[in-house]
């Protein structure tokens, strides 16, 4: 098993980590506020807030996609942007039955809340694009995050979270490059990272105890 910061430095989960969903709500509740104020006060055409939502939607869907698979799984060159990158996500990978790195902490919200918001202000200069974008967005990761931990926290035999739970466990046990999508396959299969195997995807009983979360 590689080491990484995480694995290596627990204090650091308090920070950069949550232990579930409820928990990544609570500390965006600020964000959430700033984006519903600026829209509240704004004078422009409400079906232009929701399609500056919708495309706030549909944009964190593909930024899930490209973190996933360029942030945590491409190599670097620098041995110390790569230890920093594998953090958590490597850490993840082993160890399954560490419901602390499910979920983002503060540290790595709000920096990348800054980064991607202030990005998208300096391309519009529309403080209520700004906050609508953002607001699809968030609401969007909220349920990135709530799928990712339903995903390890139980068995789902039915639905929408057992196709999921296949698909992402997939990629943590029989392919390391394929499915790289938490809450949805389009982009795998836009740039053919799909693999559809994992709908054959048998896990041991070992595997299905790794899913259930003790908290």
């Amino acid at each position: 098993m590689k080491s990484n910061m995480a694995s290596e430095n627990h204090f650091l989960l308090h920070f950069f980590a949550s232990r579930n969903p409820k928990f990544v709500l609570l500390k965006i509740i600020p964000i959430l506020v700033f984006y519903c104020v600026v829209i509240f006060k704004s004078e422009i055409a409400f079906y232009k807030i929701v399609g500056y939502f919708l495309i706030g939607l549909f944009s964190w869907s593909f930024f899930e996609y490209i973190v996933h698979r360029v942030a945590y799984h491409k190599r670097t060159k620098s041995r110390g942007v790569q230890w920093f990158l594998d953090a958590f996500h490597l850490h993840h990978h082993n160890n399954l039955m560490d419901y602390r790195v499910l979920n983002a902490g503060v540290l790595l919200i709000y920096p990348l809340t800054i980064i991607i918001l202030g990005i998208v202000y300096l391309l519009t200069s529309n403080l209520v694009f700004v906050s609508s974008f953002g607001l699809g967005m968030t609401l969007y990761y909220l349920l990135y995050e709530y799928i990712h931990y339903q995903i390890h926290k139980k068995r789902h035999k039915k639905g929408y979270l057992n196709m999921l739970q296949k698909y992402h466990l997939h990629h943590h046990y029989k392919n390391w490059n394929k499915n790289f999508g938490n809450t949805i396959t389009i982009w795998d299969k836009v740039f053919n990272t799909y693999d559809v195997n994992y709908k054959h995807l048998i896990l041991t009983d070992n595997q299905v105890n790794d899913l259930i979360l003790k908290e």
